[in-house]
């Protein structure tokens, strides 16, 4: 008997009372049996090396292949194809290639304007427009005050494939009168008083207009002038600018460049002035913010020459939805003064001018703009300024009647500017606007004709295209001529400082519709009745009124 054998009869063998209990009933004595001590023992485990057998209980389908014989349905019935919708687009408005308009006013002011435009082509546009405007004007206590406007125009432009072909053409002779004098002291005839300007331009123009921005888009002008006077003064201009611009993946690249010459012959002298100037400019815009880069290098050739180079950066940041963008910048440059741009703003000059160009030696600035609403938008913006060689207005009292010179000063200008701008679709515009001006000049004791404070308020209403109502309000500050008076002694002069008032200048004008063809309008200037001064001597018509017709043909 083996030792499992053994320990395991003797644990049946201790079971046994057990059980005879249980079975009292049935059972009155306990044998017991007895085959020496009881010494217990633990068996050794064994390790059964044996893995699991899992039965695979999937069966395999056997794979079947299939044909489907292709058979060719013919239907019983014919699909009729469904004729496209046509979009039919809004009718063009009928336009008319003609307005005439024409008028009469007080002060002996008759008044004739017409246009002439092509039809609407792809292929090309032109027209004519013709002017004439002239007054009688008489004002007590000065001379002579008539003036006449007389303009005539042609234009021409011819659609390319990629470009597009302008040019033009202008005549006007344009005339004013000396009147600044005390007619009650000095007996001057009109023709002695008389000053005229006969201006004839050409111009051309190729533009481009790439569909893509890597091309090098490009805008090339060429232009000439002559500009002549009653006093045989007599002024050319040719002129050459434009730019080049191309797009480096999201980033602009534009050089803008100038070539600027003119020759201006009096009987008492001869000018040559030649501006250069490149302008190249790396531009920036992104969702929220616009950057400008640049540099304007300018060669100014006026018997000596002289290199300038201004900075040209402007950066600005959109903060919210356009209703706050805040921007700065800085720029300078050089700005021609030629006979024809000095006449253009003060015709009562002498002709014998001092021609400078002014320079602008930086302009800093920054401010706010935005929209406040649909209808709304606003700009603040201050700036300081130096200039050089800044163009201003003295008494010449050399000649027959009272005229102006030209002198220059340099000086540095602080500014400060508002505009609001106000439009309820095509139906109301108003727009007001604001400056202030602190002038600061180095040998000048003021920046003369230059009011400090300028306000312009201008609004047009129209009424289903049938009333066309148009106002406006212009005032200037107090401003300052330069005037002299006798000095200490005999034969010395001292400067004054003769103020002139501040003027507001009221205008409005109306016009009927009565038909698409036919309207009437009336004008009226100076509502207040205010006869000021833009210049000394030189006052301006008082109440005016103009009525007229207009005719589209």
């Amino acid at each position: 008997m083996n030792k499992f054998q053994l320990n395991f009869l003797l644990i049946v063998l201790g079971l046994v009372p057990f059980f005879l209990k249980a079975q009292k009933s049935t059972l009155d004595s306990i044998i017991i049996i007895s085959t020496g001590e009881y010494k217990p023992s633990v068996a050794d485990a064994n390790k059964i090396n044996e893995n699991p057998v899992v039965l695979d209980s999937t069966k395999k389908l056997p794979v079947k292949s299939y044909s489907i014989a292709t058979k060719k349905i013919n239907p019983a019935y014919t699909i009729d194809p469904v004729t496209p919708a046509q979009m039919m687009g809004e009718p063009l408005k009928k336009l008319y290639n003609s307005l005439a308009k024409g008028g009469f006013g007080t002060y002996t002011t008759p008044y004739l304007e017409f246009w002439h435009n092509s039809s609407r082509s792809k292929e090309y546009a032109y027209g004519v427009h013709f002017k004439h405007l002239s007054s009688a004007s008489t004002l007590k206590n000065y001379g002579f005050a008539g003036m006449s406007d007389n303009q005539i125009g042609l234009y021409g432009k011819k659609f390319l494939k990629e470009h597009s072909l302008i040019g033009n053409f202008d005549y006007s002779r344009n005339g004013v009168h000396f009147y600044g004098y005390d007619a009650d002291l000095i007996s001057l005839s009109k023709k002695e008083t008389a000053q005229h300007f006969n201006y004839f331009g050409a111009n051309a123009e190729l533009l481009s207009h790439y569909s893509k921005l890597s091309r090098f888009n490009h805008d090339i002008k060429l232009g000439f002038y002559n500009v002549s006077d009653a006093y045989k003064m007599s002024e050319n201009n040719i002129r050459a600018n434009g730019y080049v611009q191309t797009t480096i993946e999201k980033e602009l690249i534009k050089v803008n460049a100038l070539v600027d010459h003119y020759n201006f012959k009096s009987p008492f002298d001869t000018v040559n002035n030649t501006i250069i100037a490149a302008n190249p400019n790396f531009i920036a815009d992104g969702e929220k913010y616009h950057a400008s880069l640049g540099i304007m290098a300018t060669l100014d050739i006026q018997g000596a020459t002289k290199f300038y180079f201004h900075p040209n950066v402007e950066a600005s940041y959109n903060i919210f939805d356009d209703i706050i963008v805040p921007y700065a910048g800085v720029n300078g440059g050089v700005r021609k003064n030629s006979f024809k741009t000095i006449t253009d703003e003060n015709p009562f000059v002498a002709s014998n001018l001092a021609l400078k160009n002014t320079v602008t030696k930086f302009d800093l600035y920054g401010g706010l703009k935005g929209t406040l609403s649909s209808s709304i938008a606003y700009n603040v913006r201050v700036s300081y300024a130096a200039m050089g060689n800044m163009l201003l207005y003295v008494n010449d009292t050399t000649y027959p009647a009272n005229c102006f010179q030209a002198i220059y000063d340099d000086g540095n200008v602080l500014n400060f500017r508002g505009e609001v701008i106000y439009q309820l679709r095509e139906k109301l515009r108003i727009v007001i606007a604001a400056d202030y001006y602190n002038y600061k000049m180095k040998h000048e004791i003021r920046a003369w004709y230059k009011p400090q404070v300028k306000l312009n308020v201008a609004a047009n209403y129209n009424l289903s295209d049938k009333i066309i109502v148009k106002a406006d309000v212009f005032y200037l500050d107090s401003q300052y001529a330069k005037t002299f008076a006798s000095g200490d002694d005999s034969t010395s002069k001292k400067v004054v400082a003769e103020e002139l008032k501040g003027l507001v200048d009221l205008n409005v004008g109306a016009e009927y519709r009565y038909t698409k063809r036919l309207g009437f309008f009336v004008n009226i200037n100076n509502i207040a009745n205010v006869r000021y001064l833009r210049y000394i001597n030189y006052p301006t018509q008082r109440f005016s009124v103009m009525g007229g017709l207009s005719y589209a043909f």
